[in-house]
């Protein structure tokens, strides 16, 4: 691309008189703007599909095919608190593998008409038909979007003089003239005066669109004396979270805060329990930011996270992986997390009164695992009677079986159909029967392909989760056997997370993949 600086075009004039603003770095505080309550059916069906629908809308995940989603960051500002971004290029190394993943979902495949050679698919042209229709008015893709529209889009939440931070939206253009041609044919196809419609301006190689002129201007300013690229903040986060994908998130150090600010103006002033969010201050002085990336590759959608390892991280060092990967080899359903030292004290300090020792009953790690044959009827039983009999369900602790056992004896009805056992360095609760039988022998799940697919490095993991969603689907089938909507489900094959803390920072990857 082309990186001449053009000359920043200003949000259009306006026929009503707008406020004066003193605009940011230029000495002086920034003053607050009235907002419009104009919400015109053309921009919205126009400019906010183009921003919400390709950035956070319908497009999300089925259309994210793509390549490096960092790089609409260059549109925002460094002080930002929060971005997602994307970037279509039918170049990347992204595209082949999201499109043969998105191929194996019937509906998704339908609907981006995926069917045929891959080289042939044009996602992009795909996602804008599927956003035009939704128009006031007739517009083809072909002359009034394909001349201008570029590559990389973005959404960030940005200081602009407000109380709270604006959403803006960003969109890469190609062709600044024919952009501003373009959006004013968006805005205006339903008869609409499209110099009236809320903020947009083309702002050298970007659309920004946000609700009033002013703040598209306070954008493009502050963008321009530092971007959000640049920020060190944001450069160390999205490095942490791994490779490339089709889509970067990230928070900054300040977003606890505004959420936080943001839900005090919700409850009119003053949260519930307001005198207890005075204990989380320190919590949201040490956050540091964070960041994820969503990518395609080895048959999986993935998710990967990166933030900085906190006090309580340490309970992410206890080996909750150790418990999941020796379970036997059809468990269908798998949760394990450590338990950090003392961590039992924040139910003493709610009032709980437990009648045994929790922390002695689960040690520093515990899990749950689900066996085979799980008969949605039985478990419902189960909820009604209290026996859990017919229940292929078990508790893996590292924790006490003197404990245990009182634990069981506590349980009322349900004590009759459990038990608690010592296999080695494990404590073993559940009903007595086959599936307690086959988690006290062990297994491999930990080798297994499917397992892998979803959680490929579960050595070390502090937390682990794994779900065999082929059983589910089957599940699902029996209830409502021949559902239509049932066939992309039946396509998918496990879903899994895990986290794990590396140095000072901890890391979490959640994978989806097919059959």
């Amino acid at each position: 691309m082309d990186e001449t600086p053009q000359q920043p075009r200003r949000p259009h004039d306006q026929d009503e008189p707008q406020a004066e603003v003193l605009e940011q770095g230029r000495g002086g505080p920034i003053a607050p703007r009235p907002r419009t309550s104009r919400r015109p059916a053309a921009l919205v069906a126009g400019l906010g599909v183009l921003g919400l629908g390709l950035v956070g809308g319908a497009a999300f995940g089925a259309y994210w095919y793509l390549s490096d989603g960092a790089q609409a960051a260059e549109a925002f500002p460094a002080d930002s608190v929060g971005y997602v971004g994307v970037t279509l290029d039918p170049s990347g190394k992204q595209k082949l593998a999201a499109l043969e993943t998105l191929q194996e979902f019937p509906t998704i495949a339908d609907e981006l008409d995926l069917e045929g050679s891959l080289e042939d698919v044009d996602v992009k042209r795909s996602i804008v038909e599927a956003v035009l229709e939704e128009a006031p008015c007739d517009l083809g893709y072909d002359d009034a979007v394909a001349p201008w529209l570029g590559e990389r889009f973005g959404a960030a939440a940005v200081p602009a003089g407000e109380a709270l931070p604006s959403m803006v939206f960003a969109v890469e253009v190609t062709d600044p003239d024919a952009a501003d041609a373009g959006v004013r044919a968006l805005l205006s196809c339903d008869g609409s005066d499209a110099e009236s419609m809320a903020g947009w301006s083309v702002e050298g190689d970007w659309l920004l669109v946000a609700e009033t002129p002013e703040i598209v201007a306070e954008v493009a300013d502050a963008a321009a004396e530092g971007s959000l690229a640049d920020d060190e903040d944001f450069r160390r986060w999205t490095g942490e979270a791994g490779d490339e994908g089709v889509l970067t998130a990230y928070a900054a150090p300040e977003a606890p805060r505004v959420l936080a600010d943001l839900g005090s103006e919700f409850f009119g002033g003053e949260l519930p329990g307001a005198e207890e969010l005075e204990e989380l201050d320190e919590t949201l002085d040490d956050f540091e930011g964070m960041a994820a990336v969503l990518r395609f590759g080895d048959g999986a959608l993935e998710i990967e996270a990166a933030g900085a390892a906190s006090d309580q991280a340490d309970a992410l060092e206890a080996g909750a992986g150790e418990l999941v990967t020796g379970l036997p080899d059809d468990t269908v359903l798998a949760l394990a997390a450590g338990l950090g030292e003392g961590w039992s004290q924040a139910l003493d300090e709610e009032g709980a009164s437990l009648p045994v020792d929790v922390e002695a009953l689960l040690g520093d790690v515990a899990a749950l695992a689900i066996g085979p044959d799980l008969d949605p009827d039985a478990l419902l039983g189960a909820f009604f009677s209290g026996d859990l009999s017919d229940v292929p369900v078990a508790a893996i602790t590292r924790g006490d079986l003197d404990e245990a056992e009182e634990a069981i004896a506590q349980a009322g009805p349900l004590a009759a159909s459990l038990e608690a056992r010592e296999a080695g360095d494990r404590i073993l609760v559940g009903p007595s029967g086959p599936w307690l039988d086959a988690v006290e022998a062990g297994g491999s799940l930990g080798d297994s392909d499917l397992f892998t697919s979803v959680v490929p490095d579960a050595d070390g993991a502090g937390m682990v989760a794994f779900l065999d969603l082929g059983v589910v689907a089957d599940l699902v089938d029996q209830a409502a056997p021949g559902v239509e909507e049932d066939r992309d489900l039946a396509q998918l094959g496990a879903v899994g997370a895990s986290a794990r803390v590396d140095g000072d920072v901890v890391r979490a990857v959640l994978r989806l993949t097919t059959r």
